[in-house]
């Protein structure tokens, strides 16, 4: 009796991904890159999928391969989006910076694979910061999504 519990134990921890980790939530799995920019128009206020899911807690549960490709494709198309649009929004670039917090809140919940897409994201404004009027606007973004992305 003791070896079966220990059995089905080991093989409930192999089937959730990740010593114990909690599943990716489904509103994060079923998610598009409209329904994070949709998500975004709240920011710098808290900003959250449909069902609630902050948008930190799909980049800390993304733990296997199949997770963290799709939400990097959907997560960088809308860094890339939201770039395109820097030069004349501070409304976009607050958005921007707000999706870079929260990736890089998710990641610091991790062992570490998640600090790859947060870097990613972090470079959609370009290397030199994104347009020197935008800075601060991005600047306030990342920090309210550091706080409750």
């Amino acid at each position: 009796m003791g070896r079966t519990a220990l059995v089905c134990a080991v093989a409930a921890l192999v089937g959730c991904g990740c010593g114990g980790r909690a599943a990716l939530p489904a509103a994060c799995s079923s998610m598009t890159s409209v329904d994070i920019l949709n998500a975004l128009h709240a920011a710098p206020a808290r900003v959250a999928l449909r069902d609630g899911t902050p948008l930190s807690r799909c980049v800390a549960r993304a733990v296997g391969d199949v997770d963290l490709q799709n939400l990097g494709t959907l997560m960088t198309g809308a860094a890339d989006r939201l770039a395109r649009q820097l030069p004349g929004s501070d409304t976009a670039a607050v958005q921007l910076g707000y999706l870079i917090g929260a990736a890089e809140r998710g990641a610091g919940e991790t062992p570490g694979v998640q600090t790859e897409l947060a870097s990613r994201l972090a470079e959609a404004p370009g290397f030199d910061g994104g347009p020197r009027a935008r800075r601060g606007a991005l600047a306030r973004g990342r920090a309210a999504g550091r706080r409750g992305g």
